[in-house]
């Protein structure tokens, strides 16, 4: 009897929960949105979860199983999300209808880090855009580019060295060191040993803050179940004790005054003296924001991320696309030469803006190997798509997948052949709008994006012009990507053989 009632009790538990699931799982089918077939509780990101495939190579693979479509539906845990392939729909989130889409939407701690210009959301993040931008303009980044040079010669310093040991190396390991160097003078004003000293703890910090923890992983994996629980948890003190000590440490050495040294830390202690920076808002109400400790500590922290480990990649990649295309190489050689002879051998902000082909070999590095490779937005009201009946609600959650579109040979014949004619000018000019996207687009791009493009191509033209990169031993032809990684790693790791040129 007792066994009849627990197997009723249980078979009864089962169906409501089947109906639950079935009910919350039929909300874009009823909408007439096709979407893959999601699994109970955890949506269509088991595999993510169960860390067999990355966010961005899963929603890559949705993209192009439903490519005839132009939205496709999926499930965060019980959360709708919509995925949105269409260049015109896209351009209307990013640009159009931006007002509607300003949001990213993303989970976050609740640490002060979080309280950064790429997490900010509504009112604050208009503050902080509006006052941030003016540390990227065209004469700020001039006056950056002494500091970087700086940071190149070391660079080749370093690369020197390998030369004469003459063994393969890993190239990651070797960009990460120039970018981390250049982070360091640029944005705290820090002369960091990152070349020699391979336990300093300013790039020690950057293996905290990229390699999750058994616990960062399992809130990552609760929070899709039930979105927004992480920002119910402070977590990772230890890195958000360290940034703020770090600004604290500068502001000390500084006695709290600009040093006119046109760093980063320059303009945030010119925002602290003001104390609040504010807004007026179309009602006449102000909204202010306190630039305390924290937040300057919040705004070097996305500074030292987005800025190190974005660059380094790509710079990697670039040179592992280099080595085995002899042929690119050889062109993107003479181009340097022919510019340097006019410009006395400087390679600097002048000279590298007429390396045209180099910086078409930077862009078709992004397009082959997006780092940023998925773009988030949060629907601020109910919006209806252009020339449809969907509607989706406050709050919805939307997704491109901008390596998808990089990829896809709709946009970009043979797209796994690396070809930097493919970012050509002409090319470019013929692509639809919002089909390529490695820094996003409308007001949200990415504000440092002129930075991360400089502290590569002054980098690059000086390390090409004196040395030269050939496949290695280890070298693969076709990298594939940790699972694991927060943005796009190699498993195999990036080797070349680095010899100098013969001038």
């Amino acid at each position: 009897m007792i066994l009849n009632a627990c197997f009723c009790f249980t078979l009864l538990l089962l169906s409501l929960c089947c109906l639950f699931c079935y009910k919350k799982f039929s909300y874009w089918s009823d909408k007439n949105i096709k979407g893959p077939t999601p699994w109970p509780i955890v949506g269509n990101f088991a595999n993510v979860m169960f860390q067999k495939k990355s966010v961005n190579q899963c929603i890559k693979d949705v993209y192009f199983k439903y490519k005839g479509e132009k939205l496709v539906g999926l499930y965060r845990g019980f959360q709708p999300m919509l995925l949105v392939n269409d260049p015109e729909y896209i351009k209307h989130i990013l640009v159009k209808d931006f007002n509607c889409f300003q949001n990213r939407g993303m989970s976050t701690s609740k640490s002060r880090l979080s309280d950064n210009l790429f997490s900010a959301e509504g009112e604050e993040w208009k503050i902080l855009r509006q006052k941030l931008t003016p540390v990227f303009t065209s004469r700020k980044l001039r006056d950056m580019v002494p500091i970087i040079q700086e940071c190149v010669e070391s660079f080749l310093l370093f690369v020197d060295t390998l030369a004469n040991r003459n063994v393969d190396y890993e190239i990651r390991d070797m960009t990460s060191k120039y970018t981390m160097k250049v982070i360091g003078k640029c944005a705290f004003g820090l002369d960091v040993d990152t070349f020699t000293d391979e336990k300093n703890q300013f790039s020690e910090m950057a293996n905290l803050i990229f390699k999750q923890t058994l616990s960062d992983r399992l809130l990552t994996v609760l929070d899709m179940i039930f979105p927004g629980l992480k920002k119910l948890f402070v977590t990772r003190l230890d890195i958000q004790d360290y940034f703020v000590s770090l600004v604290r440490k500068v502001l000390l050495e500084r006695e709290g005054k600009p040093l006119i040294r046109k760093d980063f830390i320059d303009f945030m202690l010119e925002l602290r003296d003001c104390g609040k920076i504010n807004r007026k808002l179309d009602n006449e109400k102000v909204c202010e924001i306190e630039i305390d400790d924290y937040m300057v500590a919040a705004q070097a922290f996305v500074f030292y991320t987005a800025g190190y480990e974005t660059s380094s990649a790509t710079m990697s990649f670039m040179i592992h696309e280099l080595a085995l295309n002899p042929e690119i190489q050889d062109r993107v050689y003479e181009e340097i030469s022919q510019v340097l002879a006019k410009y006395n051998g400087e390679i600097n902000y002048e000279s590298i803006k007429y390396m045209k082909y180099l910086e078409m070999v930077f862009d078709e590095t992004l397009r082959k190997y997006t780092v940023a490779g998925i773009l988030f937005r949060k629907a601020s009201s109910r919006y209806t798509f252009a020339g449809t009946n969907l509607t989706i609600e406050k709050g919805t959650l939307v997704l491109i997948s901008a390596t998808a579109l990089s990829t896809d040979s709709a946009y970009f014949p043979e797209p796994d052949k690396f070809n930097p004619e493919n970012l050509s000018s002409e090319n470019l000019s013929k692509l639809p709008k919002c089909v390529y996207l490695p820094f996003g687009e409308g007001p949200r791009n990415c504000i440092g994006m002129r930075f991360g493009k400089i502290l590569s191509l002054l980098a690059m033209a000086a390390f090409l012009k004196k040395f030269k990169v050939e496949p290695a031993n280890k070298t693969k032809r076709e990298l594939t990507f940790n699972p694991k990684g927060m943005i796009l790693i190699s498993n195999e790791g990036i080797w070349t053989k680095i010899s100098r040129r013969q001038t």
